[in-house]
Order: C-alpha cells, then sequence, then structure tokens
C-alpha cells in the first residue's frame, strides 16, 4: 500500500505528488501496448514482480505513450517492443554503465537513463538497484 499522501484526478483517477499535475486523462488498456509482443510481456511481468519483491509495492499506469512504473510518484516507464523492453528511470547521481544507452541531464540533481532488457538475467541487483534509487528518489 503506498503511503503518501497524492492528489487523485476528478477525470481519470490517476494519483499524482501535485494538485492539479499536467496529465492526460486518456486510457489505454495495459494488454494493447503488448500486443504481438509476447517476450516483452514475459520481460515486463518479470521486471515487475523483482521490483515488487525486492524493492518495494508499485502501481502500473498504462497512458498511450508508454507504461508507467509509479510508487509516490512516475519512478519509471516502460516501452514494450518485438524482443525487448525499453525502460527509463531518474536518478540524482550520475550513472556510468554501458549498459544505459542514453542519459539526459534534466536538471543540475536530476538525471533520465535508459535501457533496454532482452533476457530476465538483465533483471539483477545492479538493475534492481538504480530501480530502487528512481523509486525512492521522492521519499
Amino acid at each position: 500500500m503506498l503511503t503518501k499522501s497524492l492528489w487523485k484526478c476528478p477525470n481519470c483517477k490517476r494519483e499524482f505528488k501535485n494538485k492539479n499535475q499536467v496529465h492526460s486523462c486518456r486510457a489505454f488498456p495495459l494488454e494493447n501496448h503488448f500486443e504481438n509482443k509476447k517476450l516483452a510481456k514475459d520481460l515486463f511481468d518479470y521486471l515487475v514482480s523483482q521490483i515488487e519483491k525486492k524493492v518495494g509495492p508499485l502501481k502500473i499506469e498504462s497512458p498511450e505513450c508508454c507504461i508507467h512504473l509509479v510508487s509516490t510518484y512516475t519512478f519509471g516507464a516502460v516501452w514494450p517492443l518485438k524482443d525487448k523492453i525499453r525502460i527509463d528511470f531518474r536518478t540524482n547521481f550520475e550513472i556510468s554503465s554501458k549498459r544505459i544507452w542514453r542519459m539526459i541531464k534534466m536538471s543540475k540533481n536530476r538525471n533520465l537513463y535508459f535501457f533496454e532488457i532482452s533476457n530476465k538475467k538483465e533483471v539483477d541487483r545492479e538493475l534492481l538497484g538504480w530501480m530502487s534509487q528512481a523509486y525512492h528518489l521522492n521519499d
């Protein structure tokens, strides 16, 4: 159970840290993200199970753009691809790893990282450590 008090959009019922948070209320069925992408669905389900087991509870939100991973805020996003999943997450520190294929400096204290998972073995201690940092970034 998520414990922080969040603002709930009266239209779509999504919850946000900030009152009147700008967002899209348009719903998109989660299963639509995985049409003809069985491997991506298996990888996504495994990633979610490992985050819940080793990091903490989370909610899954499914806007049309991607799949949001939510703790007390959206700490990551997932894009299902045919033979892998692409993930992003934010940190307040720099990561130097060949696993990261893109980094965006969002501000002095925020970095946005992108990486891809093509097999379950890549959901390892290192990755879950990064996801944990992102999960707890706004605690």
